[in-house]
Formats: C-alpha cells, structure tokens, sequence
C-alpha cells in the first residue's frame, strides 16, 4: 500500500501534466502545469525522492513567476528574474545531489530548468518544444526513482507535446497569415 498511494498520485500528476500541453492559450498551460507539479511534490515526498520534491517546488514557483512576466517588478527585470530563478534551482539541485551523493538527482535539474524556462517564452509553439527537450531528463529521473507511473507518464508527455505540436500547427501558420 506504501507504493501504491504514491504511483496512484503520480499517475495524476501525469494526467494532468498531459493535459497541460493540450491547452491553447499559455496561460493555461501554466495553471495546468503547477497543479500537475503539486501532485508530483506530493509524489515525490511520498517516495523519499526529495531532489524531485525540491526542485518541483522550484520549478512551480518559477511556472508562476513566469506566467506572471508581463507585470510590474518581473517586466522591468525579466532576465533578472530569470537568471535568479535558474541559479537558484541549480544551486538547490546541485546541493541535493552532493548531499545524496547521487548523480541521479542532476537529471531533475536538467529537466525542470528546460520545463520552466519554456514558460518564459511567449511562443506556445516554441513552449512545447523547449518543454520536449525537458522530458527525458525527467524520465531517467523518474525511473531510477522508482517513480515508475511518472515515467510512463514523461513517455506520454512527450508523445502529447509532440500531439499538440502536430494539432496547432495549422493554428500557428494560420496566425502567421495574420
């Protein structure tokens, strides 16, 4: 029962993560993706996989500082911000890894510095591919974690961004006849 809960949570993480990449608009795919990174810290802590929990941690607050980039303070300082945001999720990934000893643990940060740095882009056609690149770092992650249905679930995440690239691609030449 110990290792269903968290398969079962992350199995909704994953749900919710896809679902991200079929939204429109990237306001959406933000709210989507922070909902599905607070069922994968859930996961995580659950699993003992506490690099994963911190850096989602990070990687949430970052998804809505982005999501939040056209406004006051973080307008006038984007790369400010931005640059404060990654060093932080290196320094505390890197930690993570030094203190766990596990080379492991540089997998997630490779991964969430390429999933949260997509949302600093205006671009959801460009969102998605940065957000691919992301995804097989999280996968060795999730599998030599034992995070078995998020490792399913980065499979499928992938195949969803690559969907949602192939269905808004008509959209995105549309929009560029305008």
């Amino acid at each position: 029962m110990k290792i269903i809960i968290p398969q079962i949570i992350g199995l909704l993480a994953v749900a919710t993560f896809l679902i991200s990449y079929q939204q429109k608009k990237r306001g959406s795919i933000i709210l989507f993706n922070v909902i599905s990174r607070c069922l994968y810290i859930l996961q995580y802590v659950l699993l003992g996989a506490f690099a994963g929990a911190a850096l989602d941690i990070l990687g949430a607050i970052s998804s809505v500082i982005a999501g939040k980039k056209n406004s006051g303070f973080i307008k006038k300082h984007t790369v400010l911000v931005l640059i404060s945001l990654n060093a932080c999720i290196i320094a505390v990934g890197t930690a993570i890894a030094i203190i766990n000893q596990s080379w492991i643990d540089l997998f997630s940060i490779v991964g969430v510095l390429l999933h949260t740095s997509a949302f600093w882009i205006s671009s959801e056609k460009i969102i998605r591919r940065v957000s691919l690149l992301g995804s097989p770092f999280w996968f060795i992650y999730n599998f030599l974690s034992k995070a078995y249905g998020s490792a399913l679930g980065d499979i499928l995440t992938m195949c969803s961004i690559i969907v949602a690239m192939i269905r808004y691609r008509n959209s995105d030449k549309h929009a560029a006849r305008k």
